[in-house]
């Protein structure tokens, strides 16, 4: 058994995720340039493509990049000063408190409740 605080382990997608999303912040890669794919960030970073995966999808979420079937990925850019979460990220947290009302309205359980609540009161 292992002792310690596990939350403080930093893993090789934590450590990629936040090296592009400070490249994208610092405006090293700028808006409409081209990102690596997966499996370029697998190939130069030597790491699984289920890693680079997730750092995909961790930056698309948080809109620093999108993805272009057929056509490759691109960076976004930072959101503009001041501005903690996009509006895609937003609008979907919406959707899902909205669907958690609708829900709730038929079964009423008591700990996802306040936890949607606070979600909820962290949007406004």
């Amino acid at each position: 058994m292992v002792d310690g605080d596990v939350g403080s382990f930093d893993t090789r997608y934590e450590r990629l995720t936040e090296r592009y999303r400070d490249l994208i912040v610092r405006g090293e890669l700028k808006p409409g340039d081209r990102f690596p794919s997966a499996r370029e960030l697998s190939e130069k970073h030597g790491v699984g493509r289920t890693t680079s995966g997730r750092v995909h999808g961790t930056l698309i979420s948080v809109g620093l990049i999108e993805h272009r079937p057929g056509v490759g990925t691109f960076v976004l850019g930072p959101p503009p000063d001041g501005e903690q979460e996009t509006p895609a990220l937003a609008a979907a947290a919406q959707e899902v408190v909205d669907a958690f009302d609708e829900w709730r309205a038929r079964a009423k359980p008591q700990t996802l409740a306040e936890a949607v609540s606070k979600l909820r009161d962290a949007l406004r």
